[in-house]
């Protein structure tokens, strides 16, 4: 989401909009994926029922937080 004020209510909108789908579609699961460091939109997540399936690492040099910060509200495929 773009950052800002409203970016959690952007991305709550978001994931509403990805269940919808997905149940207009019939699909049985839904999957998206977010780096634990962006700890609002992870609560968020696991608040609406997301699990954890898979666990990954990323690694920065220079160790800097980047786009995982706490503040950050993205989507991340790594699969």
């Amino acid at each position: 989401m773009r950052p800002g004020p409203d970016a959690a209510d952007r991305f709550e909108r978001l994931l509403t909009a990805c269940e919808q789908l997905a149940v207009e579609k019939g699909l049985g699961q839904l999957d998206a994926g977010v780096n634990l460091a962006r700890q609002d939109a992870y609560r968020r997540m696991v608040d609406r029922g997301f699990r954890t399936w898979l666990q990954g690492v990323t690694m920065h040099k220079p160790n800097e937080p980047g786009y995982s910060h706490p503040d950050a509200y993205v989507i991340d495929d790594w699969r």
